[in-house]
C-alpha cells in the first residue's frame, strides 16, 4: 500500500534530538523545505555554554546546510521557522531528558513522532561518557516517548552493530554478541555499570594514588623544584583525571572486543537497540541503521558535508606521496550519502505513525550498488591527480604528485603510514641530535626548521594511522553486506523521498560531488589546522515569538 509522505507529516508534531548533528540538521533542513504542512518540529538542545538560544542563532545563522532555507525565505525566513520551530532547552543524559516539568507535559500532549537521532560517536570514547550518551539517553528518549499520549519513536543506530560478523547482515535486532554469544542486554547494561564502578575504585588505589605520587616528586626532583604537598596533589590529581579517561576508554574498549564488537562505539549502539526492544514491547517504534554516512548527493546542496567522516582519512592519505591504502580489494565499503539516510529516516517515521512499521531499516549501498574499497581507492587517487593538475602549487605537485597512483595493499606492506612515520621521527631525531656540533650556525638554522616540519608530518601522520587503524575492521578485516530492502516495502509517492541507492554513480559521485565537499567543509579543520567555511546569509534570522512578524528588512523596505 503506497502513502504521501508529505501527507503523513501534515499537521504532526515531531520531538527531534540530535538536531545539531550532521544528518539532524540534514533532516530539519529538509522537513522545513519539504514538509509544508508539518505541525510543529520541537528541536532538543543543550546550550553548550551559552544559551540555547544563542546557539540555535548562530546554527541556523553560519552552518551552511541552511543555506537553501535563507535563499528561499530571505527577510521572512525568521517568520517561517517560528511558525513551525520550537527549540526545547534538555539533556539526554537525565530523566526526563530534563526538560521543564511544564514543557514536558505539553510534549507529552502533542507529540506525534520522536526522532531520536542523538548519540556519541566517538569510537571508544571513556566508556561513562559512552554509557550516559548511547545508553541512558537512549532509555531516557523510549521513557518519554512511552510516557506521552500517542507518539511513535524511531531511533537511529548504525549497521555497524553487527560488529566483526562477515557476511550477509539482515534487518533484524540480534539476541547474541557477534562473537555468538548468548546476550542479556539488561545483565551486559549492569555489567557495564559495574566496571565504571571498579575502574573508578582502581584509580583511587592507594597502590595508584602512591606510584603517581612517587612519579610526580621524581619529575619535580629532576626540575630542581622542592616537591611541597601543594605542589605534588595539584599534578598528581591533574594526572589522576587523566588516567581515569584513558583507563575508563580502555575498559570499554576491551569489553566490546571480549563480544565481538571492533569498539566501543558499536558496542553500546548494540546495547541500546537490544534494551529499547526488551523494555518498552509496547511502544511503537522502530530502528533505522544507517551504514557510513557521508557528503550529500543533492540536499541540502550536492557535496554537503561536516565534521568526523570515515572515507576523509582514505582520500587525504591517496593525496600525498602515501598511497598504499591499507584494505583488501573487493571488500564493500557501504558509503552512503546523507540525504538518502534522511530520505528512509522520514519514510520510516511515516510507516511507524502509521502503525505499518518493520522492526528494522537499514540504509546502506552494499546489498545494493556496491562500492568495493579498491575501486573507492582507483577513484580517490583520479581525484587528487585531477585536483592537483589544476592546483598544484610547485611543479613537483603538478607533475609528479599529480602522476602518482594509489593502491589497496596489506596492513604490513613496507610502505604504511605506520613505517613511514618511523622514518619521519628518525629525520626530525637526526637534524636535531645527530648532526656536527660545530655546523655552520645557519645551516642549523635550517635544519631546525626542517625539523619542525618533519615533526609537523610526523603528527599528521600519526592522526591519520590512529583513524585508519579505527577503520580497519570495515576496510580489511571483514567482508560485510548489509540488507537494505525494508524500506522498499513502503511504496512512497513523492520521487523526492524515496531510497534509491542503486541511482547512485559512483564516480560523478565521488569526483564531482563527494571529494571537492571534503576538500571545502572537512579537510580544513580535520588536516590543515584552518577554520572551517561559515555561511553568512544576506539576511540575518532572528528569534521571534511564535507566529510573530519579522521585523522589515531596511534593503527591501527601500
Amino acid at each position: 500500500m503506497s502513502f504521501s509522505v508529505k501527507s503523513e507529516y501534515a499537521g504532526k508534531h515531531i520531538l527531534l534530538t540530535g538536531g545539531t548533528g550532521f544528518v539532524g540538521k540534514v533532516w530539519l533542513v529538509m522537513a522545513l523545505t519539504r514538509l509544508p504542512d508539518i505541525g510543529r518540529i520541537y528541536v532538543l538542545m543543550r546550550g553548550k555554554g551559552r544559551s540555547v538560544k544563542d546557539r540555535w542563532l548562530k546554527i541556523v545563522n553560519e552552518n551552511p546546510a541552511f543555506r537553501p532555507l535563507h535563499e528561499k525565505h530571505g527577510a521572512g525566513l525568521s517568520k517561517f521557522i517560528a511558525d513551525r520551530v520550537e527549540v526545547i532547552q534538555g539533556t539526554l543524559d537525565s530523566p526526563n531528558m530534563s526538560i521543564e516539568d511544564s514543557v514536558a507535559d505539553r510534549l507529552r500532549d502533542k507529540v506525534d513522532l520522536i526522532v531520536n537521532c542523538a548519540g556519541l560517536v566517538d569510537f571508544n570514547p571513556d566508556v561513562r561518557v559512552a554509557v550516559s550518551s548511547n545508553l541512558d539517553g537512549s532509555m531516557h528518549v523510549a521513557d518519554f516517548a512511552a510516557s506521552c499520549k500517542n507518539a511513535a519513536m524511531i531511533h537511529v543506530s548504525t549497521c555497524y552493530v553487527a560488529g566483526t560478523r562477515d557476511g550477509f547482515i539482515s534487518e533484524t535486532i540480534a539476541d547474541t554478541a557477534p562473537n555468538g554469544t548468548p546476550l542479556d542486554a539488561e545483565a551486559e547494561y549492569k555489567r557495564l555499570q559495574e566496571i565504571i564502578v571498579e575502574t573508578e575504585a582502581e584509580n583511587e588505589s592507594e597502590e595508584t594514588v602512591k606510584a603517581l605520587t612517587d612519579e610526580v616528586v621524581a619529575r619535580v626532583k629532576k626540575r630542581g623544584y622542592e616537591p611541597t604537598e601543594k605542589r605534588v596533589s595539584g599534578t598528581v590529581g591533574r594526572l589522576k583525571a587523566k588516567r581515569l579517561r584513558e583507563v575508563m576508554s580502555l575498559a570499554g574498549m576491551d569489553r566490546a572486543k571480549e563480544l565481538g564488537w571492533p569498539n566501543t562505539y558499536t558496542y553500546t549502539k548494540a546495547l541500546a537497540e537490544m534494551l529499547t526492544k526488551s523494555r518498552y514491547p509496547n511502544l511503537r517504534h522502530t530502528v533505522l541503521r544507517p551504514a557510513i554516512v557521508e557528503s550529500a548527493v543533492d540536499f541540502p546542496f550536492p557535496g554537503w558535508n561536516e565534521g568526523f567522516n570515515t572515507s576523509g582519512p582514505l582520500i587525504y592519505l591517496a593525496s600525498t606521496w602515501l598511497r598504499h591504502i591499507p584494505a583488501k580489494p573487493g571488500n564493500p565499503l557501504d558509503i552512503i550519502p546523507v540525504d538518502l539516510v534522511v530520505n528512509g529516516i522520514f519514510v520510516a517515521g511515516a510507516a511507524v505513525m502509521r502503525g505499518e512499521h518493520e522492526e528494522v531499516y537499514q540504509t546502506g549501498s552494499s546489498d545494493r550498488a556496491t562500492l568495493t574499497i579498491d575501486r573507492l581507492t582507483e577513484l580517490s587517487a583520479l581525484g587528487n591527480r585531477q585536483h592537483l593538475r589544476k592546483t598544484g602549487v610547485n611543479r613537483v605537485e603538478t607533475l609528479l604528485l599529480s602522476r602518482w597512483d594509489a593502491v589497496a595493499s596489506d596492513p604490513e606492506h613496507m610502505l604504511n603510514v605506520s613505517n613511514i612515520r618511523e622514518v619521519v621521527f628518525q629525520v626530525s631525531r637526526y637534524l636535531r641530535h645527530g648532526r656536527p656540533e660545530k655546523i655552520p650556525s645557519e645551516w642549523k638554522e635550517e635544519a631546525e626548521n626542517m625539523a619542525k616540519t618533519a615533526d609537523k608530518a610526523q603528527r599528521k601522520l600519526r592522526q591519520i594511522e590512529e583513524v585508519l587503524e579505527l577503520f580497519m575492521p570495515f576496510t580489511y578485516d571483514h567482508y560485510m553486506v548489509f540488507e537494505a530492502r525494508a524500506l522498499d516495502k513502503h511504496q512512497v509517492d513523492e520521487p523526492e523521498f524515496r531510497f534509491r541507492p542503486e541511482d547512485i554513480n559512483w564516480r560523478k559521485y565521488w569526483l564531482e560531488c563527494h571529494m571537492p565537499g571534503l576538500r571545502r567543509w572537512c579537510f580544513p579543520k580535520q588536516y590543515e589546522n584552518k577554520e572551517t567555511e561559515i555561511y553568512t546569509p544576506k539576511v540575518p534570522f532572528v528569534m521571534l515569538e511564535d507566529g510573530a512578524a519579522a521585523a522589515p528588512n531596511p534593503q527591501e523596505a527601500r
